[in-house]
């Protein structure tokens, strides 16, 4: 997905170079965060494009540094979208603004397991990714019985095994302890 493609992304980060100074930065992103507010409050109206564009410019603000407080269920909702284009950028923003810590996390559980049992790779890889760079504790536990099936899996795709070893070994310690791992599986991601 280009982000060239969305206008209003664009002109806001032009804007935000284009200030003289921080106080302007900050007077352009306070503007722009009561923007995305009152937009998310109107949700209804909210196209999947709209939807998207604002949660890039929460994202943006946040690695400017600033302060992101809302907008967490509207990216945990892009998640569960059906399209790969919402999906993708639910699951880059929840990566990137939730810890392993955070409520919201509980909330994606759900759809997450659903996307790693499922059919679809590309989606298999997004939840693996973000299990990998986000799963706390109880994120891990909860989805260790869906991991463990899929490593044992006989149609799952070398890239998918990929990003199944990349949660185990970051997780290695969180999930360990809530697998009964065969000696046969043990020795697999031994390798």
């Amino acid at each position: 997905m280009a982000l060239s493609g969305m206008r209003g992304l664009s002109v806001f980060i032009s804007d935000v170079r284009n200030c003289q100074n921080k106080e302007q930065e900050r007077l352009r992103v306070d503007k722009e965060l009561a923007n995305i507010r009152t937009r998310f409050k109107n949700e209804r109206g909210l196209t999947p494009y709209e939807k998207k564009k604002y949660v890039w410019k929460m994202l943006y603000i946040y690695m400017l540094g600033y302060d992101v407080d809302f907008g967490h269920m509207e990216t945990v909702n892009l998640i569960s979208a059906p399209k790969y284009a919402e999906k993708q950028v639910g699951y880059i923003v929840t990566s990137c603004l939730l810890n392993e810590n955070h409520d919201f996390l509980r909330l994606v559980i759900n759809t997450v397991r659903n996307d790693i049992i499922g059919r679809n790779e590309t989606f298999q890889c997004l939840a693996l990714t973000m299990v990998g760079n986000v799963g706390g504790k109880e994120f891990s536990e909860s989805l260790a019985p869906d991991v463990q099936k899929l490593v044992v899996s006989s149609t799952c795709r070398p890239l998918v095994r990929k990003k199944l070893h990349f949660v185990y070994y970051d997780c290695i310690g969180k999930i360990q302890t809530s697998l009964t791992w065969t000696d046969g599986q043990s020795a697999w991601f031994s390798c």
